[in-house]
Formats: structure tokens, sequence, C-alpha cells
């Protein structure tokens, strides 16, 4: 029987990261979403009973939802279930990665587990209740759920809220004016950079100061060049059929990361940007190109809600072809198994699997929704998305297949190669002994 841990460990050096994180879309009717509206407004649980009786009930959740967008949709979400629950009082903490990492392991050690949690690959399924049976799951869309379920050998521990992405934005004002097309192969994007560059344009929004800028990009191309080309690429690497340190489509990653997003956004002053200058400065129309994911939409619109952008597949190679979006469950919610609010937590998964809660959600974030017969055109960029996956141009392999042990080394070391500071065979030797150790710990 394999023994599993709370994986929390990210290098000290690193700096705060602001991870997010999609599927395919979740559109596909409602069968199932009037009977769980109806017992979230007439089931009450034992905790609401007893909150009803005078007795207060807090439930708490801990959320790395930090931007002000999915905050904003908490609130009102919360604030209809409070008015619905007599007695029950929700309070939800936002915190990065790095803290919400840190301050599970804390309260793990201490056992002292909130009731819910925004999910995140690194809580393994010893601490999750196994949601397998829950009526209100028949809202969410199968293949995001399964998606969001995907690293758990069996059980459901994940419920997701909405489908994700992680793509090149472009703005279309900023090619324009520069006479440029739309890039569709490699050579063509690098031809439009040197363009850009000679016209004093800064190509890529990138940081140095926060590294999760980059480590986005870096999550897209593996997706493309490793994944989209071999799904069960980890399982043979499992089985010893690879090694990173002759893998083509992991060193061509590193390397386009390197000789694009790294070379074409001005290195030297990317150390003076944060992530949020990196999404000023693209809304702005200071620079053409933004590699990041799903979640950035919303603090692009919140500079400039005009701004005439789109989003495509990073073009991996000289074939158009080859090039497809990275798509998988965004935001999820858990339930830790010794909340002492179970009933009461399931009765709010209920409600945030529900059509009122799914639209409440979808327009706030400027996201599609994984909740069955939400339908919201939340941006234009979403007829982008959408030709993705109705053209099967996508691909759900991301790091959220990846072994936590693996992915925070890394993490760590990623940016070495892409600096200059280490060459392939050293960071791809370590990339296997990495490997092979979140292998062993899990069996």
């Amino acid at each position: 029987m394999k023994k599993r841990f709370l994986s929390v460990f990210l290098a000290a050096a690193m700096t705060t990261s602001l991870f997010a994180g999609c599927g395919s879309t979740g559109n596909e009717g409602n069968e199932g979403n009037e009977g769980a509206q109806t017992d979230v407004e007439t089931t009450e649980s034992e905790a609401t009973q007893e909150a009803s009786s005078g007795d207060e009930v807090t439930l708490e959740i801990l959320s790395l939802k930090i931007e002000e967008a999915p905050q904003a949709a908490f609130e009102q979400i919360i604030s209809n279930f409070e008015s619905t629950h007599e007695g029950v009082h929700i309070e939800i903490q936002s915190m990065n990665s790095d803290n919400l990492k840190t301050t599970l392991r804390s309260r793990a050690a201490s056992g002292d587990m909130p009731d819910i949690v925004t999910w995140m690959k690194e809580i393994d399924e010893e601490y999750l209740l196994d949601l397998s049976g829950e009526d209100f799951l028949s809202n969410i869309n199968e293949d995001a759920l399964s998606g969001a379920n995907k690293i758990y050998e069996s059980g459901t521990y994940a419920m997701p809220l909405d489908n994700g992405y992680i793509g090149l934005f472009y703005n279309k004002d900023v090619l324009e004016e520069n006479g440029i097309e739309l890039p569709t192969t490699y050579s063509e994007l690098l031809a439009a950079c040197e363009t850009l560059e000679a016209n004093g344009v800064t190509p890529f929004a990138s940081s140095l100061s926060d590294l999760s800028v980059p480590y986005m990009a870096l999550i897209g191309l593996f997706a493309e060049n490793v994944y989209a080309a071999n799904p069960d690429w980890s399982a043979e690497r499992d089985a010893g059929e690879h090694s990173f340190v002759t893998d083509e489509g992991w060193k061509k990653s590193f390397d386009q990361l390197t000789e694009t997003v790294y070379q074409y956004c001005d290195p030297d002053n990317a150390y003076n940007l944060s992530y949020d200058d990196c999404a000023a400065n693209f809304a702005n129309g200071e620079n053409a190109f933004y590699f990041e994911g799903s979640w950035a939409l919303s603090s692009i619109r919140s500079v400039n809600s005009e701004a005439n952008i789109g989003i495509m597949a990073f073009p991996i190679s000289d074939n158009p072809d080859d090039s497809v979006l990275l798509c998988f469950p965004d935001t999820s919610l858990s339930i830790c198994k010794d909340s002492d609010n179970v009933d009461l937590a399931k009765e709010f998964l209920a409600y945030m699997a529900s059509e009122e809660a799914g639209q409440i959600w979808s327009e706030n974030c400027a996201v599609s929704s994984a909740i069955n017969g939400v339908e919201v055109d939340y941006d234009p960029i979403a007829a982008d998305v959408n030709a993705y996956i109705s053209s099967g141009k996508i691909t759900p392999l991301g790091d959220r297949v990846l072994r936590t042990t693996f992915t925070d080394k890394l993490w760590e070391i990623f940016s070495y190669y892409m600096l200059g500071e280490s060459d392939w065979e050293t960071t791809a030797a370590t990339l296997d002994e990495y490997w092979d150790k979140a292998y062993e710990e899990q069996q």
C-alpha cells in the first residue's frame, strides 16, 4: 500500500508564485441541476439545524484565489448561501500558493484542517473527503470532473468550478501598428519579435522578479511539445522508456522558453516587473505577447477593459497543425475529511454546483463554467478558446498530472537553464532524478 504525505515543499530561493491553474468546456446540458438546487434550498443538515436553534456555525474556507474578481464572486456567493442558512457564517481566507501550502502543512500537523479548500494537487487524498456519489456532482461537466481528479488513482476529491487555459495572449493593435500578421509558425513568431524590437517595442511581457510568469509559459510549452504529441509519456517514463536527457520534446520546451519568452522580454527590465506589472503593460499595449493562463484575463481587463486582444496556441514548429491549446479544469473545491461541518460543507458545494452560483462565478471571473447549463459570453476572447475546443486542438495534460515532488523541483530549477546558468545535461539529469524519486514515493 502506498504511503503519501502532504507535499508542500518549495525552494526558498523562489519568489512568490501566483499559480492558479482547466479542461474541455462544461456546457452540455443541465440534467440533475434542478435537484441539486432543491437540495440546497430545502434540505437542512444537522449543522444547519443546530445553527437555526441559536448556535452559530462557522464554515472555514482557505482559498488561493487572491485576485479581485474571484474574491468578489465568493463574496456574492457566500452572501446568498448565508441568507438561506440561518446561523451559518462562512469565513474565507485568500492567500497565494506558497502561503497556502505552508498554512496547510502546519494545520495538517496540528490536526486543525479547514472545512473547505480550493483544490491543490499538493493535498493528498488522505486529507480530503471522497465526494464520489454525491448528487451535486451530476451538475458538473464529466470531462472537467475527470480531469480535476486525474492525479488520483480512484475517488473524487475535487469539484471543478471552471475551465482554464494557458496560451499566448496577443495584442491585436500592437501587431497591426507594427505591420505584423498574426504568426502561425515558430519562424514567423521569431520574425515578428525581431520586427517589434527594431520598432522599439518589447515583444513579450514577462517577469524575472516573479518567476511564476515564465513558469506558466514552460507549462504551456511542454504540454504542446510533450503531452500533445504523446499523452502516454508519463506512463512510459515510469516504465523507463524515456529520459529527460535525451527527450527532444522537453529540451525543445526549455529552449523555446529561453529563445522567446526570456530573450524577447527585455531581460534587464524584467527584474523590476511583477505579475501585475506584466498584465498592465500588456493591457496598455506596451507588449505584443503575454504567455499566461486564463486567470490573467481578469487582471488584464481590470487595467484596460477595451484592450483589443486574442489568444492562440504557441506556435511550437513551422507546421501550424502542431499547435494546440492547453485547457484544463482550473478552480476546484475540496472538503477536508476531518471537518466538523462535513454536511454543511457538502451543502455549500451543492450550491456552488448550481446554475445560480455558476453564473455568478463565470461572470465575475471571466471564465467558462464547468457547471452544466451555465453559458456566459464572458469575454470576446472566449471565441478564440472555443474555436480550439470545437476543432479538437487542445490538450488537457500539463503540470497538474505530474507528481508534486517532481513539479516542485521543476519549479525550483527551470530558471537556471533559462538564464544560462545550467546546461541541459545537468538540468535534465536532475529532472530524471526527481521523477524517479516522486515515482518511488508513490509506490
